[in-house]
């Protein structure tokens, strides 16, 4: 029988080694986190653009606005497994957390100050963050005068009727 590790199956038919491409980092921690984060703030802040001007041709700053989905390609897991860790009780959740908050503010100031699109910013903002961000939706819920005297009727003719049997 071949050699397998303490946790794997015995049987043949199973690897002990895991499917699919290693990570980046095999496991994250709160510090690995925060590094990461602020490598990918450090590149989205350095991005420039060329501009024509009368002197000639100018490297000027546009920074790249903050993402989840742009985070979470930077540092090579699927964002569903990021707010998995959102959802956690260490510090690991906090510091997802802090991270989703800076790109949330990012958001938010870019569509405020101009530098991004605001109809886009409002979009992101209510799918990203729902409980914070949604429309509100008031429903008024009326019964018709008819459909409250039918049910007065029916009431009254129950109650005969329950009287009568009694």
């Amino acid at each position: 029988m071949p050699k397998t590790s303490d946790n794997a199956p015995s049987s043949s038919r199973f690897s002990a080694k895991a499917p699919g491409r290693p990570r980046k980092i095999p496991s994250w921690t709160a510090d690995s986190l925060a590094a990461a984060a602020k490598k990918y703030y450090a590149k989205c802040d350095r991005r420039t653009k060329s501009v024509v001007t009368r002197d000639g041709v100018e490297r000027i700053p546009n920074p790249a606005p903050y993402s989840l989905e742009g985070f979470c390609a930077f540092i090579g897991v699927l964002r569903r497994e990021f707010n998995s860790w959102r959802k956690r009780s260490d510090d690991l959740a906090y510091q997802a957390e802090l991270i989703h908050q800076m790109i949330t503010a990012n958001r938010m100031e870019g569509a405020l100050d101009g530098t991004q699109n605001p109809a886009f910013a409002q979009f992101l903002l209510k799918n990203n963050n729902p409980e914070d961000y949604r429309d509100k939706i008031e429903v008024e819920n009326t019964v018709a005068a008819e459909a409250v005297s039918m049910f007065a009727e029916w009431s009254s003719k129950w109650k005969d009727m329950h009287d009568a049997d009694n």
